[in-house]
């Protein structure tokens, strides 16, 4: 290696097939000597493989693991450091002489080398400051104002050139402005029969047309959005999808809530997945966490549900509470949270576990086991009301099933909705819905969806003295769903 035979520490490659080694070709006095780029972008993700003598390697080599392809340059990258020192006015080595001239020589080399490959101001005058910005958009920046130069020069040889669909000289817009402003408005060469300058008046426009606020533009977009917010406020409220079941890994305590959304007017919140709340514990935020509003689950309660709409982010959850209406619900763990609509409703059993349901479109219910109401009842010609296994505190429509036995022949029995009042039981009077007796201690059946009141009550009454037997199927609670 000498100075006056210049080197620049750079073997380059172009292998077409996978390969793994790389000859420097460069005497190095480190691994860290040695830099790779593949197609013009550093790599890291090689080794060294080299063998030192006297503090040089002239074999070294980037090994890299699977083998590449490409335009590969390796170069020498050797930071400038002091390798060895040598002890004042002691004998020193050639070898050692050797050696440091030797990583001089290399670290002048490379800085030639980089000097060459800068950008020069001329001699006599100070180089610029450019930023990494500046150099990578230099390129681009000077093809654009060589196009900039090349229109402006076709410009001006003609000033109504469409050198670009659209786009023509300054020149030709200053006369088409001129144009209009003489002939018409917006280069048009009348208005309603009109040539000229126009000014509106009156039949131009409709005073619906010229705004819907006090006259200006921005008291138009005022009442426009007035509007909308008014339209918002009056569509029905209504429930898509968001059906209710027991969970399947814990049926006696969670229930499962499909995806859905519900409306009321201009609110609405949508469930993008199944959300799991839990009826025997106090409510808080998100799937798998408690859903009572306050206080323990209870036998044989009624626990409706209502749909949460988060203020900060839009988002769904729900609640149950006992109340049947919203200003009910206990709001002191809802804290930031907005009550949107009830969207179902499930009972508890003796057992204050949840009754096993299913829950059809059209907000029906049906118990997986029916429940016995009545068994043996007495049934008279007094009308008696009787509770059902069906929300409390609101109307319900019970899906029964009955029937009915006595001694009196041709005695037949009749259960119904108590708005109706009370009833008599007979051909002659208000009919039946139980099959008439043929024969005596005989039985009849019957089946009908009948509305309660708000305390989960319906009718009896018959012809004769007998005994009831009522089995409660399910029942239907209006939440808004339509299908």
């Amino acid at each position: 290696m000498s100075i006056t035979t210049p080197d620049d520490r750079i073997s380059t490659y172009s292998p077409v097939a996978a390969t793994t080694q790389f000859a420097a070709g460069f005497p190095v006095f480190d691994n860290a000597d040695i830099g790779v780029t593949v197609d013009g972008v550093e790599r890291f993700d090689f080794t060294i493989s080299a063998t030192y003598a006297a503090g040089i390697s002239t074999d070294a080599k980037a090994v890299f693991t699977p083998g590449i392809v490409g335009d590969v340059v390796v170069f020498g990258k050797r930071a400038p450091r002091r390798s060895s020192r040598f002890v004042n006015g002691a004998t020193l080595p050639t070898q050692d002489q050797n050696l440091a001239l030797d990583t001089v020589e290399a670290e002048v080399q490379e800085a030639a080398r980089e000097n060459r490959r800068a950008h020069k101001a001329p001699y006599g005058e100070d180089g610029g400051v450019f930023t990494a910005s500046d150099v990578g958009n230099a390129q681009a920046n000077a093809a654009s104002a060589a196009a900039s130069a090349a229109l402006a020069a076709k410009w001006a040889e003609n000033g109504d050139l469409d050198v670009t669909p659209g786009k023509r000289a300054s020149e030709y817009w200053a006369r088409k402005a001129q144009e209009w402003a003489i002939g018409g408005v917006a280069g048009v060469g009348s208005f309603n029969s009109r040539t000229g300058p126009v000014t509106a008046q009156s039949g131009d426009y409709s005073s619906d047309q010229i705004s819907r606020g006090g006259g200006s533009v921005e008291d138009a977009l005022d009442a426009i959005e007035a509007d909308i917010t008014a339209t918002k406020a009056s569509l029905l409220s209504g429930i898509e999808d968001l059906l209710l079941s027991n969970n399947s890994g814990n049926p006696n305590t969670h229930v499962d809530i499909g995806a859905g959304k519900v409306r009321v007017g201009s609110v609405v919140v949508t469930n993008l997945a199944t959300l799991i709340k839990r009826l025997n514990g106090t409510w808080a935020a998100g799937s798998g966490n408690g859903g009572l509003d306050t206080g323990a689950v209870a036998a044989n309660g009624t626990y409706f549900l209502y749909a949460l709409r988060k203020v900060s982010d839009g988002s769904f959850d729900a609640v149950f509470s006992t109340s049947a209406t919203i200003a009910g619900v206990n709001v002191s763990l809802l804290a930031g949270y907005t009550i949107v609509k009830c969207i179902g409703v499930v009972l508890t059993n003796a057992s204050s576990i949840i009754r096993p349901f299913v829950m059809y479109p059209r907000d029906e219910y049906t118990f997986v086991t029916p429940v016995k109401d009545a068994v043996g009842v007495s049934i008279s010609t007094t009308s008696n009301l009787f509770a059902l296994t069906v929300p409390n505190g609101v109307k319900a429509k019970a899906k029964l099933r009955f029937e009915f036995t006595s001694s009196a022949t041709t005695n037949a029995g009749l259960l119904s909705d108590p708005a109706q009042g009370v009833l008599t039981a007979g051909i002659g009077d208000d009919g039946g819905n139980i099959g008439t007796m043929q024969v005596a201690s005989g039985f009849a059946i019957g089946s009908q969806e009948i509305w309660t009141n708000t305390s989960r009550q319906i009718r009896r009454v018959a012809g004769a003295s007998g005994s009831l037997w009522v089995w409660t199927d399910g029942f239907h609670f209006p939440c808004g769903r339509a299908a």
